[in-house]
């Protein structure tokens, strides 16, 4: 039996028990949810590689999702970069970053408005398929384009529609995101470019990297390293991978690649033919021919660290700026403080490119 006089204290206390236990948890910010999914992949179909035709990607859908029925969100495509896959953005890849928390604290702290988030895998037996269409390798701009973005839209709530699809990417995955970008206006309005690669022929794509000439030496695909220990075979490693990407040559085995070298009386000099299909395939050199596309876009950020290791990243990067600048193309371009090639990328991610989102696509009637 409770005395009179503690009565009354007995009850507040117990009231501002049950208080906080109610604002604690109105306080918990609502979490999004990360889902795994297989998707079909028949613009891989008849690959020399024997790369499957399903697959794997993740979703990451907003706090809000599950407790609105009718809500549309738009979408956003992360793209990963070479050696890598889906789980650089998923499991600690870049500096610790998980696609889920990081998206989580961004919107509950109003940094990012809430979006759906796609990260597909596009690691295929060469370790990175630049997101390009071959005849080797298979047509992976296609996957992206037709048959994930198609999979996304007819399996969750998006805003189905070129205004509310953004692309992003790291290194090789900033090189797909202007690529598919730039030629894609009818799928993608905005494209944010980290670190890419593979813009020019300039820096160490050129004939001066010692790489070549190993590469051009080269007999069978044992000789690749998986993982490569240094940089001179991680270069071996990345000319092949983007030969068969950009100058696939299915009679011309064992790699099936015309390499944009050849080597001629101990020199190395250009190989005509596939050195023109290099360029027709960069960035740099594809500006004005799809000046139209790249003045639909809604926004276009590239970014490179200010330490960043790759010469045909620091220098690519310039030019690329410059080139759109002549053409009179919006974008912005920024070479940040001390960042190397990826040491920065979860800084960026969470500083700069979800909010570069929820300033430039369409949220539909509730932007």
């Amino acid at each position: 039996m409770i005395h009179r006089r503690i009565a009354p204290i007995f009850v507040l206390l117990c009231l501002l028990s049950l208080a906080s236990v109610c604002f604690g948890q109105q306080a918990a910010p609502a979490a999004g949810k990360l889902v795994e999914v297989k998707v079909p992949a028949p613009s891989l179909k008849g690959n020399l590689l024997s790369d499957p035709l399903e697959q794997n990607a993740v979703i990451y859908l907003p706090p809000s999702y599950n407790t609105s029925a009718t809500k549309r969100y738009p979408v956003v495509y992360l793209l990963h970069g070479f050696l890598g896959d889906l789980k650089a953005w998923t499991d600690g890849g870049y500096q610790g970053l998980r696609l889920n928390a990081v998206m989580d604290d961004l919107i509950s702290s109003g940094k990012s408005k809430e979006m759906i988030v796609v990260a597909p895998t596009a690691k295929n037996a060469y370790l990175g398929s630049f997101y390009a269409n071959s005849v080797v390798t298979g047509n992976w701009a296609d996957y992206i384009l037709r048959d994930l973005v198609s999979y996304v839209d007819a399996n969750y709530r998006t805003l189905a529609q070129p205004e509310s699809r953004g692309v992003a990417g790291h290194s090789m995955g900033g090189y797909g995101a202007l690529v598919l970008g730039m030629r894609h206006p009818d799928v993608f309005s905005s494209i944010y470019a980290m670190s890419p690669c593979c813009t020019g022929m300039e820096g160490d794509f050129g004939p001066d990297n010692p790489a070549w000439s190993k590469t051009l030496h080269l007999t069978s695909r044992d000789q690749l390293k998986s993982p490569p220990r240094s940089f001179d075979e991680f270069y071996q490693v990345v000319f092949v991978a983007l030969s068969a990407a950009l100058s696939p040559n299915p009679a011309h085995p064992p790699f099936f690649v015309d390499f944009p070298y050849q080597e001629r009386d101990g020199r190395i000099e250009k190989n005509d033919v596939a050195y023109a299909k290099w360029k027709a395939n960069l960035p740099l050199y594809m500006v004005s021919e799809n000046k139209d596309n790249l003045l639909k876009l809604h926004g276009i950020a590239i970014d490179i660290g200010q330490k960043e290791e790759f010469a045909s990243i620091r220098v690519g990067g310039r030019m690329l700026s410059a080139a759109l600048a002549e053409q009179g193309i919006p974008h912005t371009f920024e070479i940040y403080e001390a960042g190397t090639h990826g040491s920065l990328i979860r800084q960026r991610v969470e500083t700069r490119v979800f909010a570069f989102f929820s300033e430039k696509l369409s949220f539909g009637a509730d932007k």
